[in-house]
């Protein structure tokens, strides 16, 4: 790839913008934003009862099944990176009630989003 000037600084570099000094800043502004956009956790509705709730739901989740993930999308599985998961989101009119939450891990929850557990359809109250 041939080298282009840093439109910050003007340095040539083999990046495609910036130069990794200017990178790594501009990375970090660009995060700033979105979190300052995202707010806090206790702005986003995650306040100190959601997170008592989530650590009774993990805690009976362990000592009924140990470190074992039930899967989504894929089968169950051994996992260490529990998490505990909204099964109507937040933002879909869910809530912070134990009907409402259930384990998976950092994976399963990552790869399901906020996708409806019929991977399609909508959620039901």
């Amino acid at each position: 790839m041939p080298k282009r000037p840093c439109l910050n600084c003007g340095r040539l570099t083999s990046n495609p913008s910036r130069c990794d000094t200017h990178q790594k800043e501009w990375m970090a502004a660009r995060q700033r934003e979105r979190d300052a956009k995202r707010g806090s956790a206790s702005q986003r509705g995650y306040d100190v009862t959601y997170r008592r709730v989530r650590a009774q739901v993990l805690r009976g989740w362990r000592n009924q099944n140990g470190e074992w993930c039930p899967g989504w999308g894929v089968s169950a599985h051994a996992a260490q990176d529990l998490t505990v998961d909204h099964i109507i989101p937040l933002v879909k009119g869910g809530t912070h009630h134990r009907e409402n939450l259930r384990v998976l891990c950092r994976s399963c929850n990552s790869r399901r989003g906020s996708k409806p557990d019929n991977q399609g359809g909508s959620y039901a109250l």
